[in-house]
């Protein structure tokens, strides 16, 4: 049987990618972006494909199930990205945000991500984004990555 994070990486990444760096993008990328770092120990680049919102000033992903995800490790400290964000390439400087350690700025990226998203907190098991207690909850067991624009 063919898991759903091989289907994920191994087929609809690679189709989606270069669509969301094309004029199709426009209408795709509302949601999802293609998000290229560069790994800390290779140096090699990687692109992903993400959900994201945008805020005037950054950009922000919600690291799904980020206990058994590696690539946002590469953003422990802040780096230079690129974005296709409706068929656009910007610029960011990106560092993740983990919920355990920086807990106020992960609580402003989840009320961010979820005020925009609000599909979101039902997945992640938040009843009320105004609850502070609620909201602090979560955001302690979630990770974040946030992408400052600089294009």
């Amino acid at each position: 049987m063919v898991s759903g994070r091989f289907w994920t990486n191994s087929v609809a990444n690679p189709l989606l990618r270069p669509l969301l760096r094309s004029p199709l993008g426009r209408l795709l990328g509302r949601r999802l972006a293609v998000l290229r770092y560069t790994g800390v120990r290779t140096g090699r680049r990687h692109e992903l494909v993400c959900g994201y919102v945008r805020t005037p000033r950054a950009v922000w992903v919600l690291v799904g199930d980020a206990e058994r995800k590696v690539w946002w490790r590469n953003l422990r400290a802040p780096a230079d990205v690129d974005l296709w964000l409706a068929g656009r390439r910007t610029g960011g400087r990106a560092v993740a945000v983990v919920g355990s350690e920086d807990l106020a700025e992960a609580r402003r990226g989840l009320r961010a991500y979820v005020s925009r998203r609000p599909e979101a907190a039902r997945a992640l098991h938040l009843p009320d984004v105004d609850d502070p207690s609620a909201l602090a909850a979560t955001a302690k067991r979630v990770v974040l990555v946030r992408a400052d624009l600089t294009a």
